[in-house]
């Protein structure tokens, strides 16, 4: 019995270190892996554009933008527009690549993520654009 309970914390000591300080804005520690945590229902809540706050304008664009990432490596994006394709970690599991079925392949970094709150950011020739923040 002593055994198995030493295994399970040894275990669990070794998940935490594995999955500590990945991400510039957090968390310092998760027990869910980088996947649970990125899987789920998101809405759009706070987007910029070389640090100028541009949500409304994004809202009034995409409606709701509600992205779905699932588990099986698919995302649909719904709202005024409409998105479906798949998606995977680098792997470093910093950097999110979405893959619409147009077979455009979009790099966003993870700057933030947690089980309710993921912060993204998408640089290309026009800008830094930030998605500070989708939540679950």
């Amino acid at each position: 019995m002593k055994k198995f309970i030493f295994s399970g914390v040894i275990a669990l000591i070794a998940t935490a270190v594995v999955s500590c300080g990945k991400y510039e804005e957090g968390p310092a520690f998760s027990l869910l892996t980088k996947k649970m945590r990125l899987t789920g229902d998101w809405t759009l809540e706070n987007y910029t554009s070389d640090g100028q706050d541009i949500t409304n304008f994004v809202q009034a664009a995409w409606g709701s933008a509600e992205w779905q990432i699932e588990k099986d490596g698919n995302y649909h994006i719904t709202g005024n527009v409409n998105e479906n394709g798949t998606w995977e970690l680098g792997e470093d599991k910093d950097d999110v690549f979405f893959t619409p079925t147009n077979g455009s392949r979009d790099t966003y970094r993870i700057l933030r993520l947690k089980d309710t709150e993921l912060w993204l950011r998408y640089t290309n020739s026009n800008g830094t654009y930030d998605i500070i923040k989708l939540n679950q």
